[in-house]
C-alpha cells in the first residue's frame, strides 16, 4: 500500500540486494530495511507503532457494529497485524511507500512500515509533548535559525504557547487546567496521526488473512494482465476507506464535546462580570482557569480539524488511486459504475470537510478574539467585559457549522468490499 504513484511490488530478497547495491553505485542513501523485533523497544519508530497497535481504541472497534466488526474481517485484520509485529514487520528507511507487504525467500508474507511524513510527525510528537520533554524540546526548536519547528509548535499549541516557555509557566499551566485535562492536552498532541497508522495498519492486516500462495498468485495474475482487478487490494484498499469513516464519526463527536466544554468555560467568564475588576484572589483564578480551559479546548478541536482532513484527503486519495494502480483494462460494469459512485463520494466528502473546517477555524478566531477582550477587562486595560452576546453568537456559529457525514463513502467502501471478498472467496475454491 502506498499513497500515491504506481503499485506496490513484492519485495524478493534477491531483489532487494540489487536495490542496495545500485543506491550505493548511484551515491543514494541505503534501504535500511530492519525487522521491528531487532530494533530497541525504546526506539520512537517501534513504540509509536506499538502503542497503535496496543490500543484498543485505534481499532475503532466501538465504532463498528458487531456485525461489520466480525463479519467484514475488521476484527481479524486487526488481530493478524498485531500478530505480525514485530516478528513479521520490518521498518524501511528511508521510505517509499507509506506501507506495504511482500513475500520473503521463503515465501511467506511480511508486513512493512516506510518511513514516511506521517510515522515522522508521529516520532517528533512523541518525543515532544510530555510533562518532562516539552519545556526542553520547545527550547530547542526556538535556538533553530529557520523557526520552522517552533513555528509548527505554536499552530498546534495555539493560546497556550507562552507557558511551554520555562518550567515555572508549564507549572502554572498545569495548575490552571487541573490534572486531567493538562495530560489529555499533551497526551492527544503526542498523538496526533497515530489514526492514520492505524488505518494503514488495518489494511496490510487484511493483506495478511489471505494465504500466502493465493496472494501470490493474484498478484502474478494481476501482473500478466490474467486479471483485469487485483481483488486483495480492493478489499485492503476499501477496509482503510471504511476505517477512516469510523474514526471520523468519532472525531466530530469529540468536536462536539469539545465545543460543549467552551460553551461551559464561557459560561464560567459570564459569571465573573459582575466584578467590576478582578483582583489576585479566587475570583481571578476562575477566571484563568475557565481561560485556560477554553485555549486548550481550543487546541484539542484544532487537532481534530488536522486529523479529519488528513483522513478526508487520504479516502479521496485511495479512491482514485485504486483504478490507476490494480485495474486493467475492463473491469465488470457494476464494480466500474461502484467505483465511480466511490470516487464522486470521497470527493465531495473532502471538500465538504475543507468548507466545515474553514468554518470552524472562523468560529474558533472570533473566540480567542473575545478572550482577547476578557483579559484586557481583566488587567484594567478595558472597562467592560465584552457583551454576553458575543459568546452566545460564537456558540450558535459553530453549532451552525455542517460537517459531512462520512456514510456515503463508508457505505460505498463496505459494498465493495464485500464484492471483493466474494471474488476472493471464488477464486480460493475454485483452485
Amino acid at each position: 500500500m502506498k499513497v500515491s504513484g504506481r503499485g506496490a511490488k513484492a519485495l524478493l530478497r534477491p531483489t532487494l540486494f540489487i536495490l542496495l547495491g545500485a543506491a550505493a553505485v548511484l551515491g543514494m542513501a541505503p534501504v535500511d530495511r530492519t525487522l521491528f523485533k531487532d530494533i530497541p523497544p525504546d526506539d520512537p519508530a517501534r513504540a509509536v507503532i506499538q502503542t497503535v497497535l496496543g490500543s484498543t481504541f485505534y481499532s475503532m472497534r466501538r465504532e463498528f457494529t458487531a456485525k461489520d466488526w466480525t463479519g467484514s474481517g475488521f476484527a481479524g485484520a486487526w488481530e493478524r497485524a498485531r500478530r505480525y509485529f514485530p516478528g513479521q514487520t520490518y521498518l524501511v528507511r528511508p521510505g517509499t511507500y507509506f506501507m506495504t507487504h511482500g513475500f520473503g525467500a521463503d515465501g511467506r508474507l511480511f508486513m512493512e512500515v516506510h518511513e514516511s511524513a506521517y510515522l515522522s510527525l508521529c516520532v517528533g510528537n512523541r518525543m515532544t509533548f510530555t510533562p518532562g520533554s516539552v519545556v526542553a524540546a520547545y527550547g530547542r526548536m526556538l535556538a533553530l535559525p529557520d523557526g520552522g519547528e517552533a513555528a509548527a509548535f505554536r499552530e498546534k499549541i495555539g493560546w497556550l504557547e507562552p507557558f511551554f516557555r520555562d518550567e515555572p509557566g508549564q507549572r502554572g499551566l498545569r495548575k490552571a487546567l487541573g490534572e486531567a485535562l493538562y495530560r489529555r492536552l499533551l497526551e492527544d498532541l503526542r498523538e496526533e496521526d497515530y489514526h492514520m497508522l492505524a488505518g494503514g495498519l488495518m489494511h496490510e492486516g487484511m493483506h495478511a488473512g489471505l494465504n500466502d500462495a493465493l496472494v501470490a498468485r493474484l498478484q502474478a495474475d494481476f501482473g500478466a494482465g490474467k486479471s483485469a482487478v487485483q481483488w486483495d487490494e480492493l478489499r485492503a484498499f476499501m477496509a482503510e476507506i471504511g476505517y477512516h469513516g469510523a474514526y471520523g464519526r468519532w472525531a466530530e463527536g469529540d468536536m462536539a464535546d469539545g465545543w460543549r466544554q467552551i460553551e461551559r468555560s464561557l459560561g464560567d467568564l459570564e459569571r465573573l462580570r459582575k466584578n467590576p475588576r478582578l483582583n489576585n484572589g479566587p475570583d481571578l483564578a476562575r477566571f484563568e482557569r475557565a481561560r485556560a480551559d477554553i485555549w486548550a479546548y481550543a487546541a484539542l478541536l484544532r487537532l481534530r480539524m488536522r486529523e479529519i482532513w488528513q483522513s478526508a484527503r487520504r479516502v479521496q486519495a485511495l479512491a482514485q488511486s485504486f483504478r490507476e494502480d490494480y485495474i486493467k483494462g475492463a473491469p465488470p460494469v457494476d464494480l466500474e459504475t461502484q467505483l465511480k459512485d466511490l470516487e464522486r463520494a470521497t470527493a465531495g466528502f473532502a471538500a465538504a470537510a475543507g468548507e466545515a473546517i474553514q468554518a470552524s477555524e472562523i468560529a474558533l478566531r472570533f473566540l480567542e478574539d473575545l478572550l482577547d477582550e476578557w483579559s484586557d477587562w481583566s488587567a484594567g486595560r478595558r472597562s467592560f467585559p465584552p457583551p454576553v452576546t458575543d459568546s452566545a453568537a460564537i456558540i450558535k456559529q459553530f453549532k451552525g457549522v455542517r460537517w459531512p457525514e462520512p456514510a456515503l463513502a463508508s457505505a460505498g467502501a463496505a459494498a465493495l468490499m464485500k464484492k471483493a471478498t466474494e471474488a476472493l472467496e471464488k477464486d480460493r475454491t475454485s483452485s
